[in-house]
């Protein structure tokens, strides 16, 4: 039986991984966090039997993998504990705050033979790839706002705007040939930002707005013949001169299933037991990191 380790139990853990891993078998799950009365709660609720007080009792428990949930601020040292002990790691995006950081555990994996993957969902989220299905793009726009939250500017751009960024070069084609970065700062923090993929077949456009009115996300693909747009990582709406289809989903289809969660949590369970690479490789991890780093620099200098 496959042992998995998770680390840390918060709202990301709570609302999107555990219910996934609670349902798949032949795995056993152990816990730790240092919240002893959030730990037994989950405990409750899910029957795991399996807890520790220390990341050392957890890697000593002979877990194979690990999911990294805790705070961004101490990923590095986790992530490098748990490589060096063997240990495959799947970890919620950003991989760490800065470039230099997450290339240094990224080489630390691939020389230790092991797994290190982000937890970029949206590339396995159903409609997320019914729009990269569409051939020759000349437009891509994304769209990801929330209501009034301003943000640190390496804050914003690595814990939000970074799954704006994974996505566009997730569904961007071609070479990327010019990058143009824009913000609005306000007291040292970042309210808006918008980055543009420049090429000669065609443009992808990144928004996120943290002082709008609502909290939204919406992503729009157009080549010429057709447009296909998806809003909140669900609703799909394929659009043809006038006419216009809506592409629905069973209502026995669970949100996390939309979401692509599921699909990622099992791209990590499946590679660790069959001993492949996941789908998302190191290159593309270190690009995403890559932009962010340039988008954190370009906005310090506004």
């Amino acid at each position: 039986m496959l042992k998995i380790g998770i680390i840390g139990l918060g709202d990301i853990a709570n609302k999107a991984y555990l219910p996934v891993l609670s349902s798949i078998e032949n795995i056993e799950i152990h816990l730790y966090t240092r919240n002893q009365i959030k730990l037994k709660n989950i405990q409750e609720k899910y029957r795991f039997n399996k807890s520790h007080e220390s990341l050392s009792s957890l890697i000593t428990s002979g877990i194979t993998g690990a999911f990294v949930h805790s705070a961004t601020e101490s990923h590095e040292e986790i992530i490098e504990k748990l490589l060096e002990n063997n240990i495959h790691v799947y970890v919620d995006k950003p991989i760490t705050y800065d470039l230099e950081s997450t290339e240094k555990l990224l080489r630390l994996a691939e020389k230790n033979k092991l797994i290190l993957t982000a937890g970029f969902n949206r590339r396995f989220a159903p409609s997320y790839q019914n729009l990269k299905e569409l051939s020759n793009p000349n437009m891509i726009i994304m769209q990801k706002n929330r209501q009034n939250l301003p943000e640190d500017n390496r804050k914003f751009i690595y814990d939000d705007f970074i799954h704006v960024v994974d996505t566009l070069l997730y569904m961007f084609p071609y070479p990327i040939e010019d990058i143009v970065i824009n913000g609005r700062k306000q007291n040292q923090l970042l309210y808006h930002v918008v980055i543009q993929l420049i090429s000669k077949y065609g443009t992808a456009i990144g928004i996120m707005n943290r002082d709008s009115g609502t909290n939204e996300e919406k992503l729009e693909i157009m080549n010429s013949e057709e447009k296909r747009v998806v809003t909140n990582v669900a609703d799909l709406i394929i659009r043809k001169d006038r006419n216009e289809t809506r592409i629905g989903y069973s209502d026995w289809e669970q949100t996390l299933y939309k979401r692509g969660f599921e699909q990622a949590v099992a791209d990590f369970i499946h590679a660790i037991e069959y001993n492949h690479a996941p789908s998302i490789t190191k290159e593309e991890l270190v690009k995403t990191h890559e932009l962010c780093e340039m988008i954190v620099n370009k906005i310090a200098e506004i």
